[in-house]
């Protein structure tokens, strides 16, 4: 059971109001959110039960939350993951690599264990978002966002990394990609990231076309994995053989990748650009020196 339920926080008198835009456009505020209920749990298991009950939210870095608010987001409870300790544990024993899911931007991408273990990604984790973004925002948020222009499903589709979900029922883990398939239990908490056999991987991550498209690459046991997407369409991921021209790999991407902003086909040629990129630092050694 919940240990404290702290508050209830509402316009006051319960009252909806709206701001009318210049443009004519009626958008929310702060104060149209509807009554919702606050819970502060302490260990994982109070988060989990308090998530399984209907229009359960959970929150932490709180980030993206106000934007979801103004999106519309149904919460009649916020879950509050900051006295958690266990989600913002980073482990690392030599080979597998497991990364709590309430670990900030800033934290991650400086954390000893991370760089030790995946430069690379250390130095891509390090680069999204502003200094602002990344002292508050967390690992698990940015994934749970299912936002295309979040970049950390990207990089951990090209690692294989594993989401373990804790439920009322026990532990679900899931790939990365489920997130947009919306596959992940319902109700379920992120607890952490995994990444296994780490000693065997070589990652780097390419974000210069970026909004257009970033580009993540993993080489492991002699293949290659290469992780896509955009501010504009969700992850995709393909592998080849090492040593498989770049070319032929990103022409596996799907029609999917494309749109608007750029077809398939263009999407493909810069895909094939960046990996080409990021296959020659792994060969100079570059990623390993940042």
């Amino acid at each position: 059971m919940v240990t404290s339920v702290i508050d209830r926080c509402a316009a006051p008198g319960g009252t909806v109001r709206m701001l009318l835009l210049p443009t004519g456009m009626v958008a929310p505020t702060q104060r149209t959110i509807p009554d919702f209920v606050l819970e502060r749990p302490v260990t994982a298991a109070e988060a989990v039960a308090a998530g399984a009950t209907r229009g359960a939210v959970y929150a932490q870095g709180c980030s993206d939350l106000f934007a979801r608010f103004r999106e519309g987001l149904d919460c009649r409870t916020l879950v509050s993951l900051e006295r958690v300790p266990e989600l913002g544990a980073v482990e690392w024993d030599g080979s597998t690599l497991e990364i709590g899911a309430g670990v900030d931007h800033h934290t991650g991408s400086h954390d000893a264990r991370v760089r030790a273990a995946l430069p690379g990604l250390a130095t891509g984790w390090g680069s999204i978002a502003t200094q602002r973004i990344r002292r508050r925002a967390t690992l698990g948020g940015n994934l749970m966002a299912r936002r295309t222009r979040y970049e950390m499903s990207v990089m951990l589709g090209a690692l294989d990394a594993e989401l373990d979900f804790l439920t009322l029922d026990g532990t679900v883990t899931v790939p990365p990609a489920a997130l947009w398939d919306r596959a992940e239990p319902p109700g379920g908490l992120l607890r952490a990231v995994r990444i296994t056999d780490v000693r065997q991987v070589w990652f780097g991550y390419e974000r210069s076309m970026r909004p257009l498209m970033t580009v993540a690459a993993a080489v492991r046991a002699g293949t290659v994995t290469m992780a896509v997407g955009s501010e504009y369409t969700r992850p995709y991921t393909v592998g080849a053989p090492l040593g498989t021209d770049p070319t032929e790999i990103a022409a596996a991407l799907p029609e999917a990748i494309g749109d608007a902003a750029g077809s398939a086909r263009y999407r493909r040629h810069v895909a094939a650009v960046l990996l080409g990129r990021l296959l020659e630092r792994r060969t100079t050694g570059e990623e390993s020196r940042r």
